[in-house]
């Protein structure tokens, strides 16, 4: 069947059908005969449809429609360039234009937000006053207890066999989740008073010890304490390593987060209000400073007591960290820095408290340990004196470089 289109060359219309050859058609409403020697085709138009579907580019497609659109010289250019004007016209408001204004797939991930880090979560702020920020995921921080204490820098130190240091850093490299251990009442309506008033004061506490950077309270309110620039004095000390550098002393280089709770009283531990916190807080912190997914961990995964070269000198969240429900993997499974890059063991009572969730780990650690050990040519225990060594010197080293610091202040 032809397919018609209105003639504007005249006052009545005149309806054309394009075909290969000159054709002769009546024209409605009048006397007489309207001759067309020949018109563009539209027996290809489903071809020129489906190419021009194909081309992603708007213009581009406009462009390949143009060209296709174009006759053979015509005998009476008149007629063919208002053929292929009403041609293009046709086709444009039903291809070209959709194409362009097409909604946003909401099934596809988001563009990420970091290069080179396809889970890199993308939150910015929204709001800020002296007393709070808001930020695109929701996230609310309290201000009004925030205070300064030493400005971060640290230096990085490569995780290569012969470790050099690295470039030095002001901004935080990973977070350390933590729980406050302070006293507590149950979580019920009735002690909604007391709740407050225990709140307030651990608050206080934390702020006059620059202890955290951030505290989420039993009711999922999240409060700013040490401000992110600087360090706090929430991990003591402490270890852990990325596929690139390693961290001694993570009160500098990484921030600390703390739940008001308790660590063995499960039903104080966290409530959904924390867990919902701590995940629109933790996807603030890794957009805006690129922290990784595995450098988000535990105070019993970092901290060690160099006295006795064992780790877990403090070991709350040594199990049962809602990992999944704050957006990140399985870090407990992750082998442990401290025994593979620095020779530091562990004991029974570690392996009580963290009660098996970080046994992979801590297997993994050994296993690395034993190979690199055999690629040496070493004992394990040779070795491990080797590790340890390392540490040490790496801890004078930053009281060293700490010492220079406040002279060049």
């Amino acid at each position: 069947m032809p397919v018609l289109l209105p003639c504007a060359t005249h006052k009545t219309q005149d309806y054309v059908a394009f075909a290969h050859q000159p054709k002769v058609f009546r024209r409605k409403r009048r006397n007489g005969w309207l001759v067309v020697e020949q018109f563009p085709s539209f027996v290809n138009a489903a071809k020129l449809e489906r190419r021009a579907q194909q081309i992603a580019d708007p213009i581009e497609r406009l462009r390949y429609l143009r060209q296709a659109a174009v006759p053979r010289p015509p005998s009476r250019p008149r007629w063919r360039m208002l053929a292929a004007f009403c041609f293009v016209i046709l086709l444009l408001p039903l291809h070209s234009v959709s194409d362009v204004r097409r909604p946003v797939d909401s099934g596809r991930p988001l563009r990420p937000a970091h290069p080179g880090a396809p889970d890199m979560p993308a939150v910015w702020l929204v709001d800020q006053t002296a007393e709070f920020e808001s930020y695109s995921n929701g996230l609310r921080i309290e201000k009004r207890l925030t205070v300064s204490n030493e400005p971060r820098w640290y230096p990085l130190l490569s995780r290569d066999p012969s470790p050099e240091w690295g470039p030095r850093r002001s901004d935080p490299a990973g977070i350390v989740y933590h729980t406050t251990e302070s006293d507590q009442v149950p979580f019920e309506p009735h002690q909604s008073r007391a709740l407050k008033h225990i709140g307030r004061e651990l608050l206080v506490f934390v702020r006059n010890k620059r202890a955290y950077h951030y505290v989420i309270d039993r009711f999922g309110s999240v409060h700013r304490i040490v401000a992110e620039s600087d360090a706090a004095n929430h991990a003591g000390h402490s270890v852990w390593a990325d596929s690139r550098w390693l961290y001694v002393d993570l009160n500098t280089s990484f921030l600390g987060v703390a739940f008001e709770g308790q660590t063995e009283t499960a039903d104080l531990a966290m409530n959904p209000a924390q867990i919902h916190a701590a995940k629109v807080l933790t996807e603030m912190l890794r957009s805006k400073y690129n922290i990784p997914v595995g450098n988000c961990v535990t105070h019993a995964q970092v901290s060690v007591n160099p006295g006795n070269m064992r780790i877990g000198w403090h070991t709350d969240w040594g199990h049962n960290f809602p990992f999944d429900a704050v957006g990140l993997p399985d870090n407990y499974a992750q082998p442990s820095p401290a025994l593979s890059a620095f020779g530091f063991s562990y004991d029974e009572v570690y392996l009580g408290a963290t009660g098996g969730t970080i046994w992979k780990g801590l297997a993994l650690a050994e296993e690395q340990m034993r190979e690199a050990a055999a690629l040496r040519g070493l004992a394990l225990p040779e070795y491990r004196k080797v590790l340890r060594k390392k540490y040490q010197d790496q801890v004078a080293a930053l009281k060293d470089l700490g010492a220079n610091k406040e002279r060049l202040k």
